[in-house]
């Protein structure tokens, strides 16, 4: 026979409130965040490189994607 017994539990979870632009500290709250008003710049560097095995993070908006890379990086995946 099993014995059953219904237990409730409390999860802690981590949920984005704010973005804020790490070039131009612009904050996006919770329904931009939602509707991608900003995007996510990753760079790795490589052997050799001054930053060998570095991996750079940020949080970028729109804008400032536009003045620092657009004209600079090429499209590697489209949608």
């Amino acid at each position: 026979m099993k014995e059953v017994k219904v237990v409730r539990e409390e999860r802690k979870t981590e949920k984005v409130i704010t973005v804020r632009c790490d070039f131009c500290q612009k904050e996006f709250d919770k329904i931009t965040v939602l509707c991608k008003g900003y995007g996510q710049v990753k760079i790795k560097f490589g052997y050799g490189s001054k930053y060998d095995g570095d991996v750079f993070r940020g949080e970028i908006c729109d804008n400032c994607f536009d003045t620092h890379f657009k004209e600079k990086l090429r499209i590697k995946e489209r949608k």
